[in-house]
């Protein structure tokens, strides 16, 4: 008898941990789920909240974007939502000048008796010496019209013993370009502006250094203060 009232006993306080058990379990999550909306932010007058908090370990991860591993800020296949920094002009690209090759005419019609020496030493018919040809020759007639390559402004108007008179053409597509050899008679002065086609003035017999060639005109160019052949830049 005895031995049953205990068992009996026994049966009642296991029933009783039971219940405490799970007391103490609904308490615990009671606890979690208030814990948890006290960190809900309401976003409006509806039931919308977000979640916030603290400790970033506490926050949960969403992807919600297939392919696209957890912690990840942008995925990878959508090229359309992201522009690379490469593809956008920087400041210094948009306000760029932009360079508009202008292109250049024959100042007179004729053929090329002397050519450019591109930096090659030749004997000069006139003064007997070897030197280079920084220009060419273009055969005319004395007292032929000497047109403007191309547009500019005349940057300087000189007459050399050697050269004869000279008229220096700074031009808008970068050029520097001198005509040699002028009659004294010009049509423009230092510092006017010029349109291509223009005329500077006539070719005449001033240029002592190839008085002993066949009439011409002595034609140079410069490009990055380097002298090149000026056919090179004369459009065809």
């Amino acid at each position: 008898m005895k031995r049953r009232r205990n068992e009996k006993q026994n049966v009642k306080l296991i029933g009783a941990a039971s219940v405490l058990g799970a007391a103490a379990v609904a308490v615990a999550v009671f606890a979690a789920y208030r814990t948890t909306t006290n960190r809900l932010i309401p976003t409006g007058t509806t039931s919308t909240y977000t979640y916030s908090s603290s400790n970033k370990s506490d926050v949960p991860v969403q992807n919600n974007i297939s392919n696209v591993p957890i912690g990840s800020s942008k995925p990878s296949s959508d090229k359309s939502s992201t522009i690379s920094s490469s593809s956008k002009p920087s400041a210094v690209e948009t306000n760029k000048p932009v360079t508009v090759e202008i292109g250049n005419i024959m100042p007179v019609e004729g053929e090329v008796s002397h050519p450019f020496s591109n930096g090659e030493m030749v004997k000069s018919e006139t003064l007997g010496v070897w030197k280079t040809h920084d220009g060419c020759d273009i055969l005319c007639d004395v007292g032929t019209d000497v047109k403007s390559m191309s547009e500019g402004t005349v940057k300087m108007i000189d007459s050399s013993s050697i050269w004869g008179v000279c008229v220096t053409v700074e031009q808008s597509n970068g050029l520097e370009v001198r005509y040699c050899g002028l009659a004294k008679e010009l049509n423009v002065k230092a510092g006017a502006a010029v349109k291509q086609g223009e005329i500077l003035g006539k070719t005449g017999d001033t240029n002592q250094a190839e008085m002993l060639q066949q009439p011409h005109l002595h034609l140079a160019v410069k490009r990055g203060g380097k002298w090149i052949d000026p056919m090179s830049v004369i459009d065809k």
